[in-house]
């Protein structure tokens, strides 16, 4: 069965291509009762491999339980949102005698915690928060295998420092320990799965709370390898019946090079669309344009947008990201160190700024070390639309 190219959400089922090795790993890593955190820059495919490892609970008759935290910006949002799903699922269901009582008292409360006016919510919420926090962590059964998966985690917590500014961090610093609280049960067999397009890593660093996740493995996604990069487009060709020779399935990997599943998808796409809808040769040529539409398309926005979670750091990453969008073969450190002392007439805090950028933007992959002690960019596709959008 040809698998369909579908871009920009998590892929299941038979659309789900590769990584056999890694989803072994990871599962293997979990049945001896590890969580994990999926470590990997964004559209690598976390959110799609952890559905992967939710379809291997649910095989071996595990519980299991989906959050997507990308629209939520409060607790209370959060716990109204962890209840819904829990109330959804036929396992929680038949379990539903034996904390009903809990379950109906926990809903009272967060009611009760929103009722009123903003203000007066808050501080409602704030006295309610602690008692509320552990009737939820007492709702599951940590007797039953159950695995949880945790999307965007780092978008809620984001959401935290936004909505509350005076004691934003508090709330972070609460959450983190509730979970970590949650996943230090004694004997416990719930086991969690945590995924984020903004880095967890890179966060709980930036607010030194990094201690919170030092339970949780690191599990890293690598991009495709050139052979599986190959096999995943005939395999998308297939599904539209489009001939496409050696050549310019090679073409279409060396440009890439950096074989993210996402860039694999729409650099096809654009060619795919060039050749069935416009009648344009199956060629390099086409190839070329389908690259350069790219570049300028609205694709790659996410790679801009992100940036914004630096936060005070977001106007340096970028004068970073636009210099080495102009140098192929990378920069020095010091060339970078005299980059920011432009901006920031500190050298003690420029060091700093340029130690944690570093750090944050290899991280989150937009660049990478390269020959000579030199730092560039990660993706050379990556490269050219920083390059086409900011640095022409």
């Amino acid at each position: 069965m040809a698998i369909n190219n579908i871009t920009g959400s998590p892929v299941e089922g038979e659309n789900f291509f590769g990584r056999e090795n890694e989803l072994k790993s990871a599962w293997t890593h979990i049945k001896k009762g590890n969580s994990l955190i999926l470590s990997a820059p964004r559209r690598v495919g976390k959110s799609s491999f952890a559905k992967k490892l939710i379809s291997y609970a649910e095989e071996e008759n595990w519980n299991t339980l989906e959050i997507n935290l990308e629209e939520i910006q409060s607790e209370q949002k959060f716990v109204e949102l962890f209840v819904e799903k829990l109330q959804a699922e036929n396992w929680w269901k038949k379990n539903l005698s034996s904390v009903g009582d809990s379950l109906s008292q926990l809903l009272e409360n967060i009611k009760t915690s929103v009722s009123y006016g903003d203000t007066t919510a808050t501080i409602e919420w704030k006295s309610r928060k602690p008692d509320i926090y552990t009737k939820l962590k007492k709702l599951l059964n940590h007797e039953q295998h159950t695995l949880i998966m945790v999307d965007e985690v780092t978008i809620l917590l984001n959401g935290f420092l936004n909505t509350d500014k005076e004691i934003g961090i508090e709330s972070v610093e609460f959450f983190l320990n509730w979970l970590r609280g949650f996943r230090q049960v004694k004997g416990t067999k719930i086991h969690w799965v945590f995924c984020s397009s903004i880095g967890i890593d890179n966060f709980t660093n930036r607010h030194n709370l990094s201690y919170t996740f030092n339970d949780i493995k690191s599990f890293p996604l690598a991009a495709f390898d050139p052979e599986t990069s190959v096999d995943f487009i005939k395999e998308l060709a297939k599904s539209d019946n489009l001939p496409l020779d050696d050549e310019i399935i090679n073409l279409m990997v060396h440009k890439i090079e950096w074989c993210l599943p996402y860039f694999i998808q729409v650099l096809y796409f654009n060619f795919q669309n060039l050749v069935t809808t416009y009648n344009k040769p199956n060629d390099s040529v086409t190839l070329d344009t389908a690259y350069q539409e790219l570049i300028d398309s609205k694709e790659l926005n996410t790679w801009d947008e992100r940036l914004t979670d630096y936060q005070e750091l977001d106007e340096y990453a970028r004068i970073i990201l636009t210099n080495l969008s102009k140098i192929k073969p990378g920069a020095k450190r010091d060339a970078l160190l005299e980059l920011l002392h432009t901006k920031i007439n500190d050298t003690v805090k420029a060091e700093s700024y340029l130690n944690k950028l570093l750090y944050m933007l290899k991280n989150d992959g937009y660049i990478t070390d390269m020959p000579k002690g030199k730092y560039g960019f990660r993706s050379p596709l990556l490269r050219d639309f920083w390059f086409n959008r900011f640095a022409k």
